[in-house]
């Protein structure tokens, strides 16, 4: 069978080059992959932030691998300023895990319109545990993405091993011809006369030139987001759980009077307190990147 992945990993990459050009507002340019076969699982690196896209139309899912610390960089590109060298915050982790879904998707998108699959229902997401990856062997391929001035950083995607077969073109069915006894030929059908339909001409929505300091962050400002308000946490055991009954009370681990967390996308980005706004329940923020306590 031929390799019919190389060529949908290079169309790949052009198109996250493509993508991370617009939201890095310089172009980039994606160098030749290469391949190679590995056998062992994909496991969590805290120095790479990997996303498993699913392609519902082809039934496959692939995974792709970026360096954290080059994420950082194009963040610093996205907003137009400098960054400290340090760890990212809280927002700036949001605004990553936003970015690589972005990217793996317009690569999945590539991916169906390559092997002649819909790109309906394509989602891409952060994976936070290895359970989240396929079962190893791996096709693997990697390509330099060059961003300009002298950075480049290296993307890497994992196809699992079905994939060369799921993404071939399947010949079509062929049906045995049987003998049909003659039957009297139905009466003619009136056939009605099709008319055009006229489309609108349209033209494609340009992309806006970001302000300086909100370098194409435009791009992402309509994702939806999930928050999530933790008045508090506590640990307890199965016995314990199970023997809950209406009016059992149990402790959390915070005071009545500490601030509770707020979480984007399961990442703490803000603390705050509990207020009342048109009877309904709100939080007032009082500390925006909260430094997390580290045992």
């Amino acid at each position: 069978m031929p390799d019919i992945l190389q060529p949908v990993a290079d169309a790949m990459f052009a198109s996250a080059a493509s993508v991370l050009g617009t939201l890095a507002g310089r172009a980039v340019a994606a160098g030749r992959s290469q391949r190679t076969e590995s056998e062992g699982s994909i496991r969590i690196d805290p120095e790479i932030v990997a996303t498993v896209t699913r392609i519902p139309s082809a039934d496959l899912a692939f995974v792709a691998r970026y360096r954290k610390r080059d994420l950082a960089r194009i963040v610093e590109l996205m907003l137009g300023s400098p960054g400290d060298g340090g760890e990212l915050d809280a927002m700036q982790l949001s605004i990553v895990a936003e970015t690589v879904a972005q990217i793996s998707s317009a690569m999945g998108e590539a991916l169906a319109t390559d092997t002649n699959h819909s790109a309906l229902g394509i989602e891409s997401s952060v994976a936070s545990d290895a359970g989240a990856f396929p079962a190893p062997p791996f096709a693997t391929f990697a390509a330099p993405l060059d961003v300009g001035d002298g950075f480049s950083t290296t993307l890497t995607l994992d196809f699992d091993v079905l994939a060369q077969h799921r993404l071939a073109p399947q010949p079509p069915p062929t049906a045995a011809v049987a003998a049909v006894p003659e039957r009297a030929a139905p009466p003619a059908r009136r056939v009605e006369e099709a008319q055009s339909v006229a489309f609108t001409p349209m033209q494609p929505t340009p992309v806006r030139t970001a302000a300086p300091g909100h370098a194409n962050l435009d791009l992402v400002h309509d994702v939806p987001l999930e928050i999530s308000a933790v008045l508090g946490q506590t640990e307890l055991s199965l016995r314990e759980v199970v023997s809950m009954t209406t009016g059992s009370v149990f402790e959390l681990d915070k005071l009545s009077t500490e601030p509770i967390d707020l979480y984007v996308n399961n990442i703490l980005i803000a603390r705050g307190e509990v207020v009342v706004v048109d009877d309904k329940f709100a939080v007032k923020i009082s500390e925006l990147n909260p430094v997390v306590d580290k045992v």
